[in-house]
């Protein structure tokens, strides 16, 4: 019995090996490079030598974290760019997914349908769906612009794509275009409820809002949990609309994703750049250990 116990464990083991290698050179090295890089002064005027950079140590990340550099403010900008971005994005995405998933649960004709047409929006390509989005934010020939004038809410047109109310624009349109996967999730979840427990709910007196507050809800826990968890990593590495809403001036709307390609890529402040993705991985795995925990917790209670 031990000896075939041991067999089937490196039978595994050799099953695991090349995407235990593929990891290795796909993610692994490239983390601990990306990591090495950070600590060094490396430009385009260095890069041609790269092992002669000059060794910064903490400078990089000492030049983030401090108000007194641009490059610093900047980036705790995006930072905080991207937590505004996630607080509204996350919960408005899933109340909308949720009422929609309601009305999806119930029979109706032509359902099967109307949850492949909800689909839409999240199917359709990022470069498609966001320049759309910005054909809508234009200021002069904008639709957004002109239903806005048309009722009297402004009186000129707003330019919704530079300045303050960038930011705004991302999330209108980010909202529009997640909302249908949390529907997805958040009806599979439904379905998986047994029928069983709203007649006992029905039975004890329960009205429709209570039915949704004891039943509903706590059953929907684990998937709602699991959503916000891939919703958290998915925000914190938003590119593509921002790049193409934004265009490649993304301004006072950047967020770390868009502001350490700009270092690293247009600046080429490669050191810089490795730093900030650094900062981003530490924050993601913090939050995510987070939701973890109080994952496990929820289920221990």
């Amino acid at each position: 019995m031990g000896t075939s116990s041991k067999a089937k464990r490196v039978k595994a083991f050799w099953f695991i090996l090349p995407a235990a290698i593929c990891m290795l050179f796909v993610h692994f090295i490239p983390i601990l490079w990306g990591a090495y890089i950070s600590l060094l002064d490396l430009d385009v005027y260095t890069l041609a030598d790269w092992t002669s950079a000059p060794f910064v140590r903490l400078g990089n990340y000492i030049k983030l974290f401090s108000g007194k550099f641009p490059v610093g403010q900047r980036f705790l900008r995006s930072v905080y760019n991207v937590f505004i971005y996630g607080l509204v994005t996350i919960p408005v995405g899933y109340v909308i997914g949720l009422l929609v998933a309601l009305l999806l649960n119930r029979e109706f004709i032509g359902r099967t349908f109307v949850r492949g047409l909800i689909l839409l929006p999240y199917i359709t390509p990022d470069s498609v769906a966001y320049n759309v989005w910005r054909f809508i934010f234009q200021a002069r020939i904008g639709l957004v612009n002109k239903i806005l004038l048309k009722i009297g809410l402004i009186q000129e047109p707003i330019i919704w794509l530079v300045g303050k109310r960038a930011l705004s624009a991302v999330i209108i349109a980010s909202i529009w275009k997640g909302w249908p996967f949390a529907c997805l999730i958040l009806l599979a979840g439904l379905q998986g409820i047994p029928a069983e427990l709203y007649e006992a709910a029905k039975i004890d007196g329960a009205s429709a809002w209570q039915q949704f507050k004891m039943v509903t809800l706590p059953m929907l826990a684990p998937v709602s949990k699991t959503l916000l968890l891939l919703n958290v990593i998915w925000n914190f590495h938003a590119y593509n609309q921002f790049y193409i809403l934004l265009g490649g001036s993304v301004g006072e709307a950047h967020v770390p994703s868009t502001f350490i390609m700009q270092e690293a890529f247009t600046n080429l402040h490669y050191g810089l750049g490795s730093a900030m993705s650094v900062v981003l991985v530490l924050i993601v795995i913090l939050l995510i250990s987070i939701l973890l925990a109080k994952r496990r917790a929820g289920y221990e209670s």
